[in-house]
C-alpha cells in the first residue's frame, strides 16, 4: 500500500511561503532588532517592570546590530536607568533624517486629506490632540517650527504629571485621567499613517504608540437633574433662528454637532405618522465613522424646525469659522441654566437617547443614535428615565 509522502510538517518552497524577515535581524550574539518599515530606524526593545523601552538605533543594518549587542552587554551589567541614558540619544545616528516639525506633520495631514477621505473636523481633531498634548508640558503655544523629538517617555510622564497635579478627590482624578487618556489617543491617531512621514525620523511616534492608557475608568451615564432637563427645553421653546434650529435637532433627533451644522431640507421626510431625518453623507460631509443612517421624532417639532431654521438648503445660516460663533453662543447658554458638564450641547443627544431607550427599549435608541455597538448606547448615551412629566417633554 502506497504511504502519502506529504507531511504536514514540510515547508513548502514556494517563495510566497518564505516568512518575510525584512523587518527583523539577529545578530551573532543573539541580540534581535526589528523595525516598523522597510525604511524604518531599527529598534532595539526591553521590556522593564512590565513596560515596553525602546532604543533608536539608526538605519543602518549593521551598525545597528552592533549597537544593540553592545547595549544588551552593558544591561547585564549596569542598572537599566544608566544603560537607558547612555544610550538613548540620537547622536550615534548620524544617517537618520529629522524628526519632524508640528508644522511639517501637520502640513502632511493637510496635503492628502482628500487622498486619506480624512474631514475637516477630524484634521482639526489631530491638531487639537497634539497641540493640546505638547501645550500642557511647555506651558505655551508651541509654534509650527518645534520639533516633535522631543517627545520622550519622560515628555509623556511629564504630561501626565502636570495634568493630574493637585487633584485629591477620587471623582476628579478618574475624570482627568479619562480626558488625559482621550488626548494620547488622539495624538496617536495623528502618526496612524506611518508611510505618510518615512522621510523623516519618526522613533518618537513609537514612543507615542507604547504609551499606556489608564485603565478601570470606564463610567456610567446618569441624567442630570429633572430641573435642568425642563430649563434645556424651555431655553429651545424660547430660542430663535440657528440657536433653536441646533437645539431642537439635538434634543428631539439625537443629531450630533457637525451633523445639525450640515443637516440639509432634503434630509427630512414628514410622510409618515413621526417625522424621520436620513444623515447621509456629501462633498463636504461625512458622518462619523461613516455611520450614515436615520432618526425619527416629532413631526411637529420637525415641521417647526423647518419652518424656524434662518438657512435655505442648509438649515444653518451662520457658517464661517464652522459656526464657531454659533457654538460658543450656545453653550454660553447652556451654561446659564446650570450645565456643568463638559459638553452640554453634545448632553442633549444623550437625554434623546435615554428618551428614546426608556420608551421604545436600548436597541431602538443605538439605531438612531447610529451606533456600532448597544453597549456604547446602554454605558455612555442612556440612563432610566422613570418620570412621565420629563418623558412629556419630547411629546409635541
Amino acid at each position: 500500500m502506497r504511504k502519502d509522502t506529504k507531511c504536514s510538517g514540510m515547508k513548502p518552497h514556494t517563495s510566497r511561503y518564505k516568512a518575510d524577515t525584512s523587518n527583523r535581524a539577529r545578530s551573532k550574539e543573539g541580540t534581535r532588532i526589528y523595525r516598523r518599515s522597510r525604511n524604518g530606524a531599527w529598534m532595539f526593545k526591553k521590556e522593564v517592570d512590565k513596560r515596553v523601552r525602546y532604543f533608536p538605533l539608526g538605519l543602518n543594518k549593521s551598525d545597528a546590530l552592533a549597537l544593540a549587542d553592545q547595549i544588551r552587554g552593558h544591561l547585564m551589567l549596569y542598572p537599566f536607568n544608566e544603560v537607558w541614558e547612555m544610550y538613548n540619544r540620537k547622536a550615534f545616528a548620524k544617517d537618520k533624517p529629522k524628526p519632524p516639525t508640528l508644522g511639517q506633520c501637520l502640513s502632511t495631514l493637510a496635503d492628502n486629506q482628500l487622498a486619506l477621505g480624512i474631514t475637516d473636523t477630524t484634521l482639526r481633531g489631530y491638531r487639537q490632540g497634539l497641540t493640546g498634548l505638547i501645550k500642557k508640558v511647555i506651558g505655551k503655544d508651541p509654534g509650527d517650527d518645534w520639533d516633535l523629538g522631543q517627545i520622550n517617555e519622560e515628555f509623556l510622564r511629564k504630561f501626565k504629571r502636570i495634568s493630574l497635579e493637585g487633584l485629591k478627590d477620587e471623582a476628579a482624578i478618574a475624570s482627568r485621567k479619562r480626558s488625559i487618556n482621550s488626548r494620547l489617543r488622539q495624538a496617536k491617531a495623528v502618526f496612524s499613517r506611518p508611510k505618510l512621514f518615512k522621510d523623516y525620523d519618526m522613533d518618537f511616534a513609537e514612543i507615542l504608540k507604547a504609551e499606556e492608557f489608564y485603565k478601570k475608568l470606564k463610567k456610567q451615564y446618569r441624567l442630570p437633574s429633572q430641573s435642568i432637563i425642563s430649563k434645556t427645553f424651555d431655553l429651545f421653546h424660547n430660542s430663535e433662528g440657528d440657536i433653536y434650529t441646533m437645539l431642537g435637532l439635538s434634543l428631539h433627533f439625537g443629531l450630533r454637532r457637525n451633523e445639525a451644522f450640515h443637516c440639509r431640507r432634503d434630509w427630512f421626510d414628514l410622510s409618515e405618522d413621526r417625522a424621520r431625518i436620513t444623515i447621509a453623507a456629501d462633498r463636504e460631509f461625512r458622518p462619523k465613522g461613516g455611520h450614515e443612517g436615520f432618526t425619527l421624532g416629532s413631526k411637529a417639532i420637525a415641521k417647526s424646525i423647518l419652518n424656524k431654521a434662518s438657512g435655505d438648503d442648509l438649515l444653518i445660516s451662520t457658517r464661517s469659522d464652522y459656526g464657531r460663533v454659533l457654538y460658543d453662543d450656545l453653550i454660553k447658554q447652556l451654561r446659564s441654566i446650570g450645565w456643568t458638564r463638559p459638553n452640554p450641547l453634545h448632553e442633549l443627544r444623550k437625554l434623546f437617547g435615554s428618551y428614546v431607550a426608556s420608551t421604545e427599549g436600548i436597541y431602538i435608541s443605538q439605531k438612531f443614535l447610529r451606533h456600532a455597538d448597544a453597549s456604547t448606547t446602554n454605558d455612555s448615551y442612556a440612563d432610566v428615565m422613570p418620570s412621565d412629566k420629563i418623558k412629556n417633554l419630547w411629546v409635541a
